[in-house]
């Protein structure tokens, strides 16, 4: 009777979402936590949209394709309604760039490019691609972003993202020293959760930001400093270049930009994929020192990229 039920209750749940949604015949789905791999889909609209072949999103985060038209329409995720337009002929692609490691289930596996690259190829693109994401602001979000004259915007601990990796982490204090050695030459701005540890900024804007209006300081900034993640993505989805750091779980050609300074240590684990458990004492990290860090972003600071930055791309057979 449970097992009825629960398939009585799915067709339903189906039937609710072709009745409110239609058949769209070509669908993008990651998930309904995948925040950043939501914004790294927007690679695969817009090159989709070129060919003039575009896909309906499926998202929980609405908010990242304001202003966008490169989706034909935006969906709910919804398991369910997926599996019944399948059924009914419509292509649902899922684009997941990486795969866990059979025999390391803390072990990602990724593809031997970018992995925007990666993604428009499993959405079934060939031809020139521009290998960045977009988010689209209003001009009114673009002056409330801007607070201070000369701003780097700062992001030190990626703990509170839904599959936080703590080969991520760079360390409190070394974003403490970056900081205190920027005093006075900038204004830094923190942004990210409310729990990520503090710093010593000019203003502290921890859990108190929207998503757009994260984006909008970011795109007022003259430089982004963060981790490989969420926000550097987001950084070059607004044109702000970014000091990012990737120590040496995966390769910047895999998740970085060549516009960026991407800090990686070639050790001789790296890369290693690892989501979890360094044998190694984070060694690929620990070797940035926040010296290097407070260089590059003096250093971007001081030759004003153009903007919109320039996109590498890239050609798919």
């Amino acid at each position: 009777m449970y097992a009825l039920n629960c398939r009585l209750g799915g067709l339903i749940a189906a039937g609710r979402g072709l009745l409110r949604h239609g058949r769209p015949v070509r669908v993008l789905l990651f998930g309904p936590h995948s925040l950043g791999d939501d914004l790294l889909c927007t690679v695969v609209l817009r090159e989709a949209r070129r060919r003039s072949r575009p896909f309906a999103m499926m998202t929980s985060r609405p908010e990242l394709f304001r202003g966008n038209a490169d989706p034909s329409a935006l969906l709910p995720v919804d398991d369910y309604y997926a599996q019944a337009l399948r059924r009914l002929g419509a292509q649902v692609v899922q684009p997941y760039y990486a795969r866990c490691d059979p025999g390391n289930p803390l072990r990602d596996v990724f593809a031997p490019h970018h992995i925007l690259t990666e993604m428009c190829r499993l959405a079934g693109i060939s031809g020139e691609i521009a290998v960045r994401p977009y988010l689209y602001l209003a001009h009114k979000e673009l002056r409330v972003g801007r607070i201070f004259p000369r701003q780097i915007t700062v992001h030190s601990s990626a703990r509170s993202a839904a599959f936080p990796f703590t080969t991520k982490e760079w360390g409190t204090e070394r974003w403490v020293s970056v900081v205190r050695a920027l005093a006075g030459e900038f204004k830094l701005i923190q942004i990210g959760a409310a729990t990520d540890p503090p710093l010593p900024v000019d203003l502290d804007l921890r859990g108190r930001t929207s998503l757009r209006e994260a984006a909008g300081i970011l795109a007022a900034s003259e430089v982004f400093a963060g981790l490989e993640g969420f926000l550097a993505h987001l950084a070059r989805a607004v044109d702000c270049p970014a000091v990012v750091i990737i120590g040496g779980r995966v390769r910047p050609e895999t998740v970085g930009y060549a516009c960026n300074v991407n800090l990686y240590s070639a050790v001789d684990c790296s890369p290693c994929g690892l989501r979890d458990g360094c044998p190694h004492g984070l060694k690929c990290l620990t070797e940035i020192l926040p010296d290097t860090v407070a260089a590059a972003l003096r250093e971007m600071a001081a030759h004003h990229p153009a903007r919109p930055l320039p996109a590498e791309t890239a050609i798919l057979p």
